[in-house]
């Protein structure tokens, strides 16, 4: 949620809780899923989900919202570092709610739950008290708790009937599910890459694919909700509300290897150059040791503080190696060249195991990897007299 909207939404939302605390829904009252397409920016990038609540006998025309945040919050970013970002859910009008999604012309889909008078009651019960200043905030975790994952745990909890979810067979992981969305966001997917750990490689089960708006909606509209011992569609109706191309398709070019694999060529040709020529590029070492150490300190501390269950272990620190911004420095001291050349067998064993280790790097780290063994070839090879 946008942080301009923040501090509206929370005084809509303190009005709009006076209007829904205790009341009761009639049997015209329908409780729906909405599935909101990809947006243009970074925090928009995997869609969103929210429950829509409607009656027209009391005119309630309602959204629940889980996924709202704001970047005034004391320390924003730190503790989204950390892994300690504290999202809230809100109750706010559906007038007010939908037309953002048709200014940043994203598609929003409606399916209407085939739930029991008592079982929306239950439901809307639970969201309102939910929506209370006193409740509504939560710990957000990415993968395991957010505004999708929140959505089903609410309508399977309080849902009365028994609901039974597709159990598909999947190989998946959590890393290749989120990278169907980057294709926009090139140098963002570097980024989630250079931070997200071995973890992020585990295969994720059909039921924890939810934590995607997309997906939660494609599990619903396959899913059973069992009402007087008889099984039916959990899903009675899908509604399209707004429709526009699907920005989640909007290909782009992938930057970061493209540049990284030009970088590799650069280099390369430098290191042949330098070895026939008998010339020193020490610049070349102090840069790539340096800057190689620098990212290692910071997914270092990513790995060993963040409280994101994805963040360790991480095997980007075996090409990002933090002691790299120390040999970087003692590397300058030639008369102790004879010893502190031993260095490169470390990092070249390092580099070679990374290729082994079993996680996912992005391509760009791939062509990083490259560059470094290049240097690594030139400074272990014998010189030539």
């Amino acid at each position: 949620m946008p942080t301009r909207n923040f501090l509206l939404i929370a005084f809509l939302s303190l009005i709009f809780q006076f209007k829904v605390n205790g009341q009761q829904l009639s049997p015209d009252a329908t409780i729906s899923i909405l599935t909101c397409n990809p947006g243009e920016e970074v925090y928009s990038m995997y869609g969103h989900t929210a429950i829509h609540v409607t009656d027209p006998s009391s005119g309630i025309n309602a959204v629940f919202n889980y996924g709202v945040f704001s970047f005034d919050q004391p320390n924003f970013f730190y503790r989204f570092a950390k892994g300690q970002t504290d999202y809230m859910m809100i109750g706010e009008r559906f007038r007010s709610w939908l037309p953002q999604y048709e200014e940043e012309k994203r598609s929003v889909y409606e399916q209407v739950l085939n739930l029991s008078l008592e079982g929306k009651n239950k439901l809307f019960q639970a969201l309102a008290e939910n929506a209370k200043v006193e409740n509504r905030e939560y710990r957000y975790n990415f993968f395991m708790d957010n505004c999708a994952t929140r959505v089903r745990d609410m309508i399977e909890r309080n849902s009365v009937d028994p609901i039974k979810f597709p159990d598909h067979q999947t190989t998946e992981s959590y890393r290749q599910l989120i990278k169907q969305y980057h294709h926009s966001f090139r140098w963002i997917d570097l980024g989630i890459d250079l931070l997200v750990g071995k973890k992020a490689e585990e295969t994720v089960s059909s039921y924890g694919q939810m934590f995607l708006p997309d997906y939660l909606k494609d599990q619903f509209a396959n899913a059973q909700i069992t009402i007087d011992g008889k099984p039916q569609p959990l899903v009675l109706e899908t509604k399209t509300l707004l429709e526009y191309p699907n920005s989640k398709q909007n290909y782009d070019l992938p930057w970061p290897a493209i540049v990284f694999g030009i970088l590799f060529l650069v280099v390369a040709a430098i290191s042949v150059w330098e070895f026939l020529r008998k010339r020193n590029t020490d610049w070349l070492d102090y840069s790539l040791m340096g800057i190689t150490g620098v990212a290692g300190l910071i997914i270092g501390w990513f790995t060993l503080f963040s409280e994101h269950p994805a963040m360790s272990p991480n095997y980007n620190l075996l090409w990002a190696f933090p002691l790299n911004i120390f040999f970087a420095f003692a590397w300058r001291v030639k008369n102790w060249r004879t010893k502190t050349r031993l260095y490169f067998w470390l990092i070249g064993a390092l580099l070679l195991l990374s290729f082994v280790i079993g996680q996912q790097f992005n391509p760009a780290v791939y062509f990083i990897i490259l560059i470094l063994l290049v240097r690594v070839a030139v400074n272990l090879l014998p010189e030539k007299k």
